[in-house]
């Protein structure tokens, strides 16, 4: 029998040589946090030696941040620019927010964790799987900050595109003829408020259907992009234009097809995008259907009234007897409804379309079950109208793939320099000219500040009241 090669350990040495992953991570995090403070210092003089012509250090600050390999502090330089505000230069080249410890790349992660899982289990997760140590709160702090920073700016640029009339700050470029495009709401419940739930209205925008590969037909939207309203700030089909001008030029869309439940906000989007057709959505309608007139009756009036021909459709009606009880007659009548207006007709129908990989709409539910309800539904879920909604840009922003831009705050450097005029006299001299006074401070480069305000109304009370 041949020796072995490692020889047999007791239960102890075992176990401790089972943990060599653990302690090689620790080891490499703690050469990752030393690694860390000899960069910002190098960078922290680069910076010096680079810093806007009439900055003064006012002297060194020191923090701590918190990375995915643990805790790293640094010393950086105050400094206080001609129009006196202070600056941590390091801090905002990094992109770093001044009250936050976590690093952006940090907060990118958490908010990544925390948009699929609870807040408690992504902390969990962290810190299991990471050295940088974030409690719960924190997280939900971190997510918070990066929906409302999304939120916030895209409520401000579409304001200064459709009030002030500005161009579209990166304006996409994709140059398509059709643009398929479907919309719905879901009602999440809330806490502590006077109303029990809230409607998340959301959209999704696709250019056509890619067939997957397999025995089961099965397709994929081809360039989806996800759209999530926010708040009463903007209308919603003027933020849905503006999210996806930011991939697609719309100049060159010849037809638009919009898709939704028949919720008179979703069909007024027909309003807003030139050569656009509706059409209900596919899951609503035969789920009417089947309600009304059972299984089978429902699926040969689901197909007669995609068709779009008012005698069959009338005769499907009047032919097919209705079932018993009050779901069924609400069914019914909103069958009536959508035969009466037209709604039922399939888009391929209204435009004579001959296209092979043409569909009908009909995905919004299940992509609506995937983007919000399954987050923010169920398990005794509620929230706070301000925590929805930025729960809803944060899934916005992970299915369109844009987490990481909003968690670094935005680079201000040398700001523009107050314009002041000296004072000058106006009026010719004056034998008393010698017992009247200058105040240089009055027109100096700070004369908004408030200090300079009650100097200036201690002068010239008189001018004050006038």
């Amino acid at each position: 029998m041949g020796k072995e090669i490692v020889p047999v350990m007791v239960e102890n040495q075992l176990e401790d040589a089972r943990q060599w992953e653990s302690k090689v991570f620790q080891q490499v995090c703690i050469a990752g946090q030393r690694e860390a403070s000899k960069y910002l210092a190098r960078l922290e003089e680069n910076l010096f030696a680079q810093h806007p012509t009439g900055w003064r250090v006012v002297g060194f600050r020191e923090r701590t941040l918190v990375t995915r390999f643990g805790e790293v502090g640094i010393r950086r330089r105050l400094y206080q620019d001609r129009l006196g505000e202070y600056h941590f230069l390091l801090d905002e080249y990094l992109g770093q927010n001044a009250s936050q410890a976590a690093t952006p790349e940090m907060q990118a992660m958490c908010t990544i964790l925390c948009g699929e899982m609870s807040f408690r289990k992504a902390a969990d997760f962290m810190g299991q799987w990471m050295t940088g140590l974030l409690s719960h709160s924190t997280c939900w702090q971190l997510l918070q900050r990066t929906g409302e920073a999304a939120a916030e700016a895209r409520a401000e640029e579409v304001e200064a595109v459709f009030s002030r009339g500005e161009p579209i700050a990166q304006a996409g470029e994709r140059c398509i003829e059709r643009l398929y495009m479907e919309a719905d709401g879901v009602y999440v419940r809330l806490q502590r408020q006077p109303r029990t739930h809230l409607e998340l209205c959301s959209a999704i925008a696709y250019e056509g259907w890619e067939r997957l590969s397999g025995t089961r037909e099965a397709y994929r939207l081809r360039e989806k992009r996800v759209y999530c309203h926010v708040g009463d700030r903007v209308s919603f089909w003027e933020g849905v234009s503006l999210s996806w001008a930011h991939k697609w030029d719309l100049r060159q869309v010849r037809e638009v097809i919009i898709g939704g439940d028949g919720a008179a906000w979703i069909r007024s989007g027909v309003e807003e995008f030139s050569g656009a057709t509706w059409q209900l959505d596919s899951f609503h309608l035969a789920r009417a259907c089947r309600q009304a007139f059972g299984a089978q009756a429902g699926r040969e009036l689901y197909q007669t009234l995609r068709t779009g021909v008012a005698a069959k459709i009338q005769a499907s009606l009047s032919q097919t007897p209705l079932r018993e009880g009050k779901q069924a007659q609400r069914a019914s009548r909103w069958v009536k409804k959508v035969a009466l207006e037209k709604w039922g007709l399939d888009w391929r129908v209204y435009q004579g379309s001959t296209l092979e990989d043409a569909r009908g709409l009909g995905c919004m539910e299940g992509n609506q079950a995937q983007l919000l309800a399954a987050r923010m539904k169920g398990k005794g879920r509620s929230w706070s109208p301000k925590g929805a909604y930025h729960m809803a840009k944060v899934q916005e922003l992970l299915t369109n793939h844009e987490v990481q831009p909003w968690c670094y705050r935005q680079m201000h450097f040398e700001k523009t320099r107050a314009r002041y005029t000296r004072h000058t006299r106006s009026q010719p001299f004056t034998p008393d000219h010698w017992m009247q006074a200058a105040v240089p401070a009055l027109y100096g480069p700070f004369p908004n500040t408030p200090w300079v305000h009650y100097l200036r109304q201690l002068v010239h009370p008189k001018r004050l009241l006038n």
